[in-house]
């Protein structure tokens, strides 16, 4: 009787320990889930919102294109026209809309600069083709194209071809923008962004060579956020790993690789969201949805991995 009764015992201590060890297992999958579930989506927030930008640029770049002040411009090879046009539509712009963070530039037929808002140096007729993938594919094709590019600046570019009489090749028009906006958009969804640069590329990104480092990249824009800045500067080990997310204090960082054309790996953008016991993983379900994010829809087949381009 002693014996069954140890066994028994025995037995029960056994069946304990495995469902306590597939629970931990359970409990494990399940958090990972969640989190994967939550880094995912947000992952589709920022892509929407580069997105929209995109679309943006390129509406407005596709717009100015077909303004007949620029194209007698070029025609007529008349800087000062196309300058006093182009800060002209700037204006309206930023009094319409409110958004500053816009420059534009014009090129000639033969990938030269010819007038840009920015810039009060002699850019005039500066040879663009060498190391401006976009401006020699819309030349090629004949076709819009809008992008993340590398440039003397990393933003989002706009090109649009301008055409004189009979559909004749004159020219292009590159509406640019840079990620401000995006980043004040991701503040409404509790994320936060940095956009960096490799090294290697600061040959050509020449406006950047200035801005601050966080080990062999260069912080894309003079505007960041500080809080993120330092967590960054004091975990640097983080770069040489290839983990999905990495937890910094309340905190969770993911990197996303990001691509110029003709460029496979050109640096990263930062996207910082809350981590901890009190994370809303499940903020985007069906019970929390409200106006804010009900237009962002998430393809719970898409793949997690992603590479912005």
């Amino acid at each position: 009787m002693k014996k069954i009764y140890i066994l028994f015992v025995a037995l029960f201590i056994t069946i304990l320990l495995v469902i306590l060890v597939f629970y931990n297992l359970y409990s494990k999958a399940y958090k990972d889930e969640l989190i994967n579930n939550y880094i995912s989506k947000n992952i589709d927030i920022l892509n929407e919102n580069l997105d929209t930008e995109k679309r943006y640029a390129l509406s407005l770049s596709l717009l100015i294109s077909q303004n007949p002040i620029i194209k007698k411009a070029l025609e007529l090879n008349n800087q000062k026209m196309a300058l006093k046009e182009i800060k002209g539509i700037l204006g309206d712009i930023k009094k319409s809309t409110n958004i500053d963070n816009i420059d534009i530039q014009i090129h000639t037929k033969d990938l030269r600069a010819f007038a840009r808002n920015w810039d009060n140096s002699n850019y005039f007729g500066t040879k663009l083709g060498s190391f401006r993938k976009g401006l020699v594919i819309v030349k090629k094709s004949k076709e819009p194209l809008v992008s993340i590019e590398l440039g003397k600046r990393l933003n989002i570019k706009a090109i649009s071809p301008i055409f004189g009489k009979n559909r004749k090749f004159i020219g292009s028009i590159e509406v640019i923008m840079g990620f401000e906006n995006i980043k004040k958009r991701l503040k409404k969804f509790n994320l936060k962004m940095i956009v960096l640069l490799d090294e290697d590329y600061i040959d050509i990104a020449v406006d950047i060579k200035n801005h601050k480092k966080i080990g062999r990249y260069y912080i894309v824009g003079k505007k960041y956020n500080k809080g993120l800045y330092e967590k960054l500067v004091d975990n640097p080990t983080i770069f040489g790993r290839k983990k999905r997310y990495y937890v910094l204090g309340k905190n969770l960082i993911i990197m996303l690789p990001m691509k110029s054309i003709g460029i496979k790996s050109i640096g990263f953008i930062i996207l910082c969201m809350n981590a901890g016991q009190s994370t809303p993983y499940n903020i985007y379900s069906l019970e929390n949805i409200n106006q804010e994010n009900s237009t962002y829809k998430f393809n719970e087949k898409r793949k997690r991995e992603v590479i912005i381009k």
